[in-house]
């Protein structure tokens, strides 16, 4: 099943759209309403307002965009060599992580896809082995829009901050568009608050929210000890892209200086993927927020069972049969989340 995804496009196209539709297709008989929950941030609570009374419509603009970012962060990848030019593999993989126990229009899937565009701002193309000012000030712009849709998601500054450290952007001047980009939307929101009256109110909710979250702990919540079977399916998820990180990082150093830089870049990704997942509860883990690295080292992962085998040719076959087995297990479990 692995060799499919490096073969027809076609193929490839037709098997994620049928793993799109049973990902999604118990939200699409029983759609589910949307809801701000408990950090709501001003662009979703918008959306809320605006999709609240059509929530199939709602699940329906959620799929389509759950394809749209995989199909792009697959472009992304392969355009700087990270990836195959002929593999949907990664595209996928990413639904796979985003749609794993979704019913909805989430904040992930929003936070997602800015994220993408942000990483596009971040990896190097070319031979310089650093990024250019604008490009500074746009990937923290978009890190400061993403937080707009989900408040936690302002911790993907601590993944822009250890990139910024590998591309050695240590001087003032970095600093500085770094600050001013994740600034810019929150000045745009200030302002057209206070022209509508709705800036007191605004600073009140998140005043209360800061009281409440202090007093409450920032902890995720306990889980049922008994584990139900989407518990476990998204522990395997996780365990999954563990195996895959490790993986990787083994294996970084066999490659050009410039591809380490970029896996590097997406990789990094993950820390505040892992930061914003310390505000939902521990189980069933939120996969959703790791869906950008887990695509891609889950697909490094995959890749090497297509690899010349320094082996026999029957030792190649088992391999195969092994992470043929693998994704499908994955399959089964988004499905059971």
């Amino acid at each position: 099943m692995v060799k499919l995804f490096h073969r027809d496009i076609l193929t490839q196209a037709i098997i994620i759209i049928l793993v799109l539709l049973l990902l999604w297709g118990r939200a699409l008989l029983a759609p589910a309403a949307m809801e701000a929950g408990d950090h709501p941030a001003v662009l979703y609570g918008l959306l809320c307002r605006w999709l609240a009374a059509v929530p199939r419509l709602t699940v329906v603009i959620a799929m389509l965009l759950v394809l749209a970012e995989g199909v792009t962060l697959n472009l992304l990848l392969a355009n700087v060599n990270l990836v195959s030019q002929n593999s949907l593999l990664p595209t996928l993989l990413y639904i796979v992580a985003m749609s794993a126990g979704a019913t909805t229009l989430t904040p992930a899937i929003l936070v997602s896809g800015v994220a993408i565009v942000s990483l596009d701002r971040l990896v190097l193309r070319g031979t310089l082995l650093t990024i250019p000012p604008e490009r500074i000030c746009g990937a923290t712009l978009l890190i400061g829009l993403a937080s707009l849709f989900y408040q936690p998601a302002a911790l993907l500054m601590l993944s822009y901050l250890l990139i910024a450290s590998s591309y050695r952007l240590y001087n003032w001047k970095d600093w500085m568009l770094m600050l001013l980009g994740f600034a810019i939307p929150y000045v745009l929101l200030l302002l057209v608050l206070y022209m509508t009256d709705g800036l007191h109110d605004w600073l009140r909710l998140n005043l209360e929210l800061g009281i409440r979250k202090t007093e409450t702990g920032l902890h995720p919540s306990a889980a049922d000890p008994r584990l139900p079977v989407s518990d476990l399916a998204s522990i395997l998820l996780a365990a999954v892209m563990l195996w895959s990180l490790i993986s990787v990082i083994g294996r970084v150093g066999e490659r050009p200086v410039l591809w380490q830089k970029n896996a590097t870049t997406v990789m990094l990704f993950a820390i505040g993927g892992v930061g914003m997942m310390l505000f939902t509860p521990l189980l069933p883990i939120q996969t959703a927020f790791l869906a950008i690295p887990f695509a891609f080292v889950t697909y490094r992962l995959f890749a090497s069972a297509t690899e010349r085998p320094t082996g026999y040719g029957r030792r190649r076959k088992q391999r195969t049969w092994i992470y043929d087995l693998l994704l499908i297990a994955i399959l089964i479990a988004a499905l059971l989340c």
